[in-house]
């Protein structure tokens, strides 16, 4: 196999002891949404299932995946789909709550607060407490309620200010949930010692000052000997102006590395190589000035071409690259 993705078990597990030190009455919700991230979601489930409490997915057919692996408690974060009491399931709306209350399953819920972020959850709080009533007398189990945070300011007390009204209606009524907001920034700078966190990014992410957990290898394929006016790949996105040496990287838009990397510098054995164009397969760089040749080890994820490096070239997230190399064709290794 051309790429290898390297999982470093134990710098993962490190991070999820961190955040239990950090959180030592908390309950650990393992978000494994998206891929794990990117780290892969068969990889990741194995790994942290004696560590976690929960896992937390997006859709239903993510947390059928996790179920296959373990035996953990899984929250499903996202829309409600299909009604399971295998899953514990936000509910967003008074509608949601009906369904479900119509279902007459005793479903584990989790209320989704919209504290500012305006994305999913409750906002009206008359609507939310006519759900809690009908929840009252019904088969549901309120497991639950949490928001999310938009922004890693302070803005983050104003969410807190607003869900906290929604949390104390809650236990007004009656109910006694696990209440949980803080995600991987807010758990390590607004501890807010909650019953639960939720950490994705900071699981997965976090480097241990040598190495990511996720290291992403490939090689240099070929290299080519290119002179001025020659093509490097297609539709004319790089005309040579000189002799070059051009090396092939088998890793192309098909495993993540789209077309907005061109022209990025990697870091290849010390050398800085700029990226001439991106195939479907495979993409380009300049090797002219170096000592590299065929068959070298180049890093497309690690210490020095990480995460932070891709965002800020092509002004995304650390979360976009990782969903992006989450395609990528490799032999999976667990170090």
């Amino acid at each position: 196999m051309f790429n290898f993705k390297i999982i470093h078990k134990q710098f993962l597990i490190e991070n999820i002891n961190h955040v239990r030190q950090r959180n030592p009455n908390a309950l650990v919700c393992a978000m494994v949404k998206a891929n794990a991230y990117g780290v892969g979601l068969k990889e990741a489930v194995k790994i942290l299932s004696p560590y976690a409490d929960f896992f937390g997915v997006a859709c239903f057919d993510e947390a059928r995946q996790v179920r296959r692996l373990c035996q953990n408690n899984i929250l499903i974060v996202g829309p409600l789909d299909e009604c399971n009491e295998d899953f514990s399931q936000a509910v967003q709306s008074l509608a949601e709550v009906k369904r479900l209350v119509a279902s007459k399953k005793k479903i584990k819920i989790h209320l989704t607060i919209n504290s500012g972020m305006n994305r999913y959850g409750f906002k009206d709080f008359e609507e939310f407490c006519s759900a809690l009533k009908l929840i009252k007398n019904s088969n549901l189990n309120l497991e639950g309620i949490f928001t999310h945070f938009a922004t890693m300011d302070n803005f983050i007390d104003e969410q807190m200010r607003v869900f906290t009204k929604f949390v104390k209606a809650c236990k007004d009524m009656g109910f006694n949930p696990i209440v949980h907001a803080d995600n991987s920034f807010a758990s390590e700078n607004h501890s807010h010692e909650l019953d639960m966190v939720r950490i994705g990014f900071d699981l997965f992410n976090k480097s241990n000052g040598t190495a990511p957990v996720v290291e992403i290898k490939s090689h240099i394929a070929k290299i080519n000997e290119v002179e001025p006016n020659d093509l490097v790949g297609y539709d004319y996105r790089f005309v040579a102006h000189n002799r070059m040496r051009v090396a092939v990287v088998p890793v192309g838009y098909a495993d993540g590395f789209d077309l907005s990397f061109l022209g990025i510098n990697l870091k290849v054995k010390n050398a800085d190589c700029k990226v001439l164009n991106i195939c479907m397969d495979c993409f380009m760089i300049d090797v002219s000035n170096t000592n590299l040749k065929e068959g070298d080890y180049v890093s497309i994820l690690g210490k020095e071409n990480n995460l932070k490096k891709y965002a800020k070239y092509i002004n995304s997230s650390e979360y976009e690259i990782g969903t992006k190399f989450s395609k990528i064709r490799a032999k999976i290794i667990v170090d």
